[in-house]
């Protein structure tokens, strides 16, 4: 499933434009690196976005939308700390500075029973997602400073839990509690944190994300639609840049067109 696609610009590493935002990118061994967006000027917002997924290319281009310059990682099981640290130094170097970092973490995309999943399936869905966000910590925190802003954007599972998606559910919650820790930790060098939680049909895609809105108890949407990545999603994100959001920190948002009305 692939967002609305929108007008963009794809910047590689020598500053020349390239006319198909999807063409090669900078390799980095199971990582790589594109940078999209309007041409750089010295006021926009400069976002490194992590994911490699169809609600990442949504956000992606929604930020496009909203006049940020965006440097995509595209993560791969094969990358590693030292890899991702390499992919996450290029991609800064093609911004210049990291204004807002957003991590899409990789989670199950079918619902499995907990009884009979497998250790290795519920390290896959649980235990990777939550590596796979320290190593994004880790990579970025060098370039982070006073006015920076690093944000995860989740399932709402976290919130409310979800069969079949156990796994996925304890590994969004931990990069609740990850978010909360950093707010706590950085705070004082003004640096802040946030999560953003969306709907299962956005996060885990229309054919196993309709049935499990479809089986929970808040099935009802108060606008009857989820969170478009482009339209609905990306805007906040970019409020969480904009220093009207100066004294929001460790928070989730959620924006699930009205589903989990909850904190």
């Amino acid at each position: 499933m692939r967002w609305p696609c929108v007008g963009s610009r794809s910047f590689t590493s020598s500053g020349a434009s390239s006319p198909d935002p999807q063409g090669p990118p900078v390799g980095h061994d199971g990582w790589h690196t594109e940078v999209v967006g309007v041409e750089p000027t010295a006021g926009e917002v400069r976002t490194l976005l992590i994911g490699d997924d169809p609600l990442t290319e949504g956000l992606h281009e929604g930020l496009v939308v909203q006049g940020h310059i965006v440097a995509t990682v595209a993560t791969r099981p094969s990358g590693g700390q030292e890899t991702l640290a390499a992919a996450v130094d290029a991609a800064v170097a093609l911004l210049g500075r990291t204004d807002l970092v957003v991590h899409v973490p990789r989670r199950p995309m079918d619902p499995v029973s907990l009884v009979d999943q497998a250790t290795a399936d519920w390290v896959a869905a649980c235990e990777a997602p939550m590596a796979e966000a320290l190593a994004v910590v880790r990579a970025c925190r060098p370039h982070l400073g006073s006015g920076s802003r690093l944000a995860w954007v989740v399932p709402t599972v976290a919130l409310g839990g979800a069969a079949g998606f156990a796994g996925a559910a304890a590994a969004a919650e931990g990069i609740r509690s990850l978010a909360k820790g950093a707010a706590r930790q950085w705070g004082s060098e003004g640096i802040r944190t946030a999560v953003l939680a969306v709907s299962p049909e956005v996060a885990f895609g229309p054919d196993a994300g309709a049935p499990l809105v479809a089986t929970t108890t808040l099935a009802d949407s108060a606008l009857a639609r989820p969170g478009h990545p482009v339209y609905d999603l990306a805007p906040i994100l970019s409020l969480l840049a904009d220093p009207a959001s100066a004294a929001l920190t460790g928070a989730t948002l959620v924006a699930d067109g009205g589903v989990w009305m909850s904190p």
